[in-house]
């Protein structure tokens, strides 16, 4: 399974989101016809591989947002219960993420940033970066470079 599967995994348990795995323009197009709030894994631009002697890890720099639908017009008091309303859907994932047994557990600080009027749609919502280290990667023992890469369908 890969980390993005996984993810889709632990924001399909989440309840009343929709998901998407874009880049801002393409989710920008696609969230016409999504049912809101909904949370968005952007494509990972970087990461590493941790290569171990039984296994090789994928450990992908990703950016979630998570957002839902705002007034063209939104009043201060109205938007902030949309950004907390974010706010919690990001709190649940991280926490479904930590329970998941899929990813090494997250801890610290995690820094969050608040967007309005950044895409077409009218959306609020905030935006974490997460480095997820899977706990279980592709186990390299006694399998060739083209099993361990393209999978045992080879």
């Amino acid at each position: 399974m890969t980390v993005e599967q996984k993810i889709k995994k632990i924001v399909d348990s989440m309840e009343g989101v929709s998901y998407l795995f874009d880049n801002w323009q393409t989710a920008n197009i696609r969230l016409d016809k999504v049912k809101l709030p909904a949370v968005l894994n952007l494509l990972p631009v970087s990461g590493t591989f941790n290569l171990g002697r039984q296994q090789l890890r994928d450990c992908p720099n990703c950016m979630m947002a998570f957002m839902n639908k705002t007034e063209f017009d939104f009043d201060g008091t109205e938007n902030d219960a949309v950004i907390e309303g974010c706010k919690n859907k990001a709190k649940e994932f991280i926490l479904l993420l930590n329970r998941s047994g899929m990813f090494k557990e997250i801890s610290g600080d995690i820094p969050y940033s608040v967007f309005y009027d950044k895409l077409d749609v009218n959306v609020t919502g905030i935006v974490i970066q997460l480095k997820l280290e899977e706990i279980m990667g592709t186990v390299i023992c006694n399998k060739s470079v083209k099993e361990i890469v393209y999978g045992s369908r080879y």
